[in-house]
């Protein structure tokens, strides 16, 4: 059985069992957030502790006011774009671009046939390469959209971006996304 979630008022007093509790619970989450983000699982997975370490040190300051979860995402929200500056401020006084390997790629069903999976992969691949082209915050708009399953508002909300902003780039990254894999759609063999 689920351990239960801690309300508003007990975030404060969040024993250490109880934090590991919500770790154990949230952290899968966070870190599929933070890999869709980073597309790197070892700054990913760097970027989820820093957001437990800054949830715990930072734990008095939660006021109640919307969801634990809600919370938490918006800390590794914070973590992932004060990461990406500091990253963008090294690559630029060191003169070295930094490049980071494509995402987690999804593994087609075990039981389909060598063809079936090489098209899955082969389409994974060129969906990813569509979404990774995106100006970073066309992307993040895009991730948080299509694939965390947030409203623009909610965007809006979480990156302090106008919401007109947010939907103008989930609009133009979906759009962007669909001609890069409009060749694909177009020759695609019909059901």
């Amino acid at each position: 059985m689920n351990a239960p979630r801690p309300n508003a008022s007990a975030v404060s007093g969040l024993s250490s069992q109880q934090f590991r509790e919500l770790f154990e619970r949230e952290g899968s989450s966070v870190f599929r957030f933070l890999l869709r983000l980073t597309r790197n699982r070892t700054d990913a997975d760097d970027l989820v502790q820093e957001t437990f370490l800054t949830l715990w040190r930072k734990r008095e300051q939660f006021e109640g006011r919307g969801a634990v979860e809600g919370w938490l995402k918006r800390t590794a929200w914070r973590t992932y774009l004060n990461s990406r500056t500091q990253r963008e401020r090294r690559a630029r006084l060191t003169l070295v671009e930094q490049s980071e390997p494509g995402a987690e790629r999804v593994e087609p069903p075990s039981d389909a046939g060598p063809e079936h999976r090489d098209a899955l992969a082969f389409l994974s691949a060129k969906i990813q390469g569509a979404i990774d082209s995106l100006p970073d915050p066309a992307r993040e708009a895009f991730i948080l959209f299509r694939f965390e399953g947030l409203t623009c508002a909610q965007i809006a909300s979480l990156t302090d971006t106008p919401l007109k902003t947010v939907e103008t780039r989930v609009a133009r990254a979906t759009h962007h996304v669909a001609e890069r894999l409009r060749p694909f759609r177009d020759n695609a063999p019909l059901p």
